[in-house]
Order: C-alpha cells, then sequence, then structure tokens
C-alpha cells in the first residue's frame, strides 16, 4: 500500500508504504518499526508514528470510533492517517474491509 497526504497540523506533504511497496522506497524514506512490522514514511510523518505509537499508541477506525491499539498493519495505519493526521489524498493497493 502506498499512501500520499498532506498533514495541516505540520504543514507536510507525506507518503507512506507498506509491504511489498517497501521495496521502491521514495526518496527520504524513513523506516518505522513495531511489532515485526516496518512501515517506509517521510521524514515528518516516520517521527509523528513513532510519538504516536509511544505516546498515544490508538486509531480510531472511522470518525466516531471505535479506537483500537495503533498498529502498522495496513487497515489501522491507514485509519490513522485518516482519522488522525488526516489530509489522505491517495492510496494504491488500499485494504479491503
Amino acid at each position: 500500500m502506498v499512501v500520499t497526504g498532506y498533514d495541516d497540523r505540520t504543514g507536510c506533504g507525506y507518503v507512506l508504504s507498506t509491504g511489498a511497496d517497501t521495496a521502491d522506497p521514495a526518496p527520504g524514506a524513513t523506516p518505522v518499526t513495531h511489532d515485526g512490522v516496518t512501515v517506509l514514511a517521510t521524514p515528518e510523518l516516520a517521527c509523528s508514528l513513532r510519538d504516536a505509537l509511544a505516546h498515544r499508541p490508538v486509531a480510531l477506525m472511522s470518525w466516531s470510533g471505535p479506537e483500537v491499539p495503533l498498529a502498522l498493519d495496513d487497515p489501522t495505519v491507514l485509519a490513522w492517517l485518516r482519522y488522525t493526521v488526516g489530509g489522505v489524498l491517495t492510496v494504491t493497493g488500499e485494504p479491503h474491509a
């Protein structure tokens, strides 16, 4: 999965790659690993993701919840990007519910 977006909170665009899409990383991609799963993200998003994993490791699965433990599996990290970070512009290889 590859997700692109724009975080209005920090004023930065971002790219996050998971799974097989990490084989061809975006320039400057930074790895983030949690529970044996690694994703690649632009440096600012990687910093936000590490901070969330350390200090507020939850993700909303929709605007009204539920709140689940933050993990780097595709559905959870995509929900975190959509409902916490915001600004998702494109998703390639989106997981199906």
